[in-house]
C-alpha cells in the first residue's frame, strides 16, 4: 500500500532543535533558491544562491560588497572571482552540502529566502535568534499537509 503513496522533492526548513517542519518549498532537480542577509559587522548585504542537486544542496554563488570577517578573499581551484557593479562575485562554486544550518538573525541580518522572484523573511516561520536546518527532503502528501507553510 506505501508503495502507491506518491513522494514529492521539497526543501524543507526546520527547527533546528526539534526537526519539525516550520516552511517547505516544492524542489526539482537544479531548483534555484538564494539566502539574503546583512552582514553583522559590514552592515551590507550578502546573498547567497544554491540550487537542488541529488537530494544535496549545491552553493553555486556568493555576492557581497565588502571584504573581512566571514568573507571569502579570493577564489578556490575551479571558481571564478569578479567585481561587477559595486558586488564581489565568487561564482562557478561547486559545494555541496547535506544541509545548511543557520541561526536567524535577531537584530541586523534580516535573513530573507528569495524563491521564484519572492521573498520570504525567515522571520515569518520562526523565532529571530532561532536555529533553522534547510534540506532536501522526500515528502508524501500527509508530509506536505502537515509540513509548515507552503512557500513559492
Amino acid at each position: 500500500m506505501f508503495s502507491m503513496v506518491p513522494f514529492f522533492n521539497a526543501v524543507v526548513i526546520e527547527d533546528g532543535k526539534t526537526g519539525k517542519p516550520l516552511a517547505f518549498f516544492d524542489a526539482q532537480e537544479d531548483s534555484e533558491f538564494s539566502i539574503e542577509y546583512i552582514h553583522s559587522i559590514h552592515k551590507t548585504p550578502v546573498r547567497e544562491i544554491y540550487h537542488v542537486h541529488h537530494e544535496e544542496i549545491l552553493q553555486t554563488e556568493m555576492r557581497f560588497q565588502e571584504f573581512g570577517v566571514g568573507m571569502p578573499s579570493g577564489a578556490s581551484e575551479g571558481e571564478m572571482f569578479a567585481q561587477k557593479d559595486g558586488n564581489y562575485i565568487l561564482s562557478n562554486m561547486k559545494r555541496t552540502f547535506p544541509s545548511l544550518d543557520i541561526r536567524i538573525g535577531q537584530i541586523i541580518a534580516n535573513h530573507t529566502l528569495l524563491l521564484n522572484g519572492n521573498k520570504y523573511p525567515f522571520s515569518s516561520f520562526s523565532e529571530k535568534g532561532s536555529w533553522v536546518s534547510i534540506k532536501v527532503e522526500k515528502l508524501n502528501v500527509w508530509q506536505r499537509l502537515i509540513g509548515g507553510i507552503k512557500l513559492g
